[in-house]
């Protein structure tokens, strides 16, 4: 898939074709946000948008390649099995390979360790592939400490930079007032299903206190079709949210007065919003590590990283 934001004015630097690459336009309403900041932040440049649907070539213009936002940093699947590079990593390195043999800037922005089942050992074990591209990258940001703790010991580079997901910078033009503010917002994903004992005791808590019940499905439709078909069955008077995109989903959350989220940018979006949230005990660790206390303001770090090489 190819999306591409044409410029506006030029403003302090010269206009650039800049590529992202990342996992957006598959559903996941989290990457697909990240192409939406990219266009707030960088108005004056041309982005071009791609994902593991791999073009024929890429533009004979194209001066740099951003390799983000999100959770694209990984090496697993069935063929690991049998110590091959797995389809993902190969689809990610046929972009940086082609931005170092055209000797263009290029580096990671806003991106984490995908790791699978939450373990650790033995994924970054299969990380090792993308150590020399760790080490030739221009600029790494990423979001969280233990990615930045793994991204330094597979490249020794001590100039990696943390920042919140760049995604807490998403400004939709939201119009919200005290009276939308009626429903509970529940982002499945993990613990957060209708069939878990802990979230029917909160929803017959909040019937009791005649809250409505909003089920949004902010993965991909893979991923959700069981999740609020369960939530539909077992709760017929929820309203169901099935395929939001950004906007609506932010929108949906901004006018909740309360969230319970399975998924990272259900977190991300209530923070944004400041409606207060819950996540599950054994959520995923990009949610168990998000650091609370920091001030989400500091994700246009990210973007700050990124000019100084735009301006090279």
């Amino acid at each position: 898939m190819e999306v591409t934001f044409r410029p506006g004015p030029v403003v302090g630097c010269r206009r650039m074709k800049i590529a992202f690459v990342g996992a957006s336009g598959y559903g996941n309403v989290g990457d697909d946000t990240y192409p939406l900041v990219f266009a707030q932040q960088l108005p004056e440049h041309e982005l071009v948008i791609y994902n593991s649907d791999l073009p024929k070539s890429l533009p004979e213009d194209l001066d740099m390649l951003v390799m983000g936002g999100g959770g694209i940093v990984y090496n697993h699947g069935k063929e690991m099995a049998a110590g091959m590079e797995s389809p993902h990593f190969r689809c990610m390195k046929f972009y940086m390979d082609e931005a170092i043999r055209r000797r263009i800037p290029w580096g990671f922005l806003s991106c984490g360790f995908q790791f699978q089942f939450n373990g650790e050992e033995d994924d970054v074990s299969r990380l090792q592939a993308w150590a020399p591209y760790l080490r030739q990258a221009h600029f790494i940001t990423l979001r969280s400490p233990r990615c930045v703790r793994i991204a330094q010991e597979l490249s020794g580079r001590e100039d990696v930079v943390i920042a919140p997901d760049a995604a807490y910078l998403y400004r939709p033009e939201t119009a919200t007032s005290a009276d939308d503010m009626r429903s509970i917002t529940l982002v499945p994903a993990g613990a957060v299903n209708a069939r878990t004992a802990l979230i029917n005791h909160y929803l017959r808590q909040f019937a009791a206190s005649g809250m409505s019940v909003t089920w949004l499905g902010m993965g991909a439709p893979a991923d959700n079709a069981r999740l609020l078909a369960e939530a539909a069955e077992r709760f017929p008077q929820a309203q169901i949210i099935a395929n939001p995109g950004p906007q609506e989903a932010f929108e949906t959350i901004a006018r909740s007065r309360f969230v319970i989220t399975g998924r990272y940018h259900g977190m991300v979006f209530a923070r944004t919003s400041r409606v207060p949230f819950i996540t599950a005990v054994d959520a995923p660790y990009k949610i168990r590590m998000e650091n609370l206390e920091e001030n989400i303001s500091a994700a246009a770090t990210h973007f700050e990283v990124l000019r100084c090489h735009i301006a090279r």
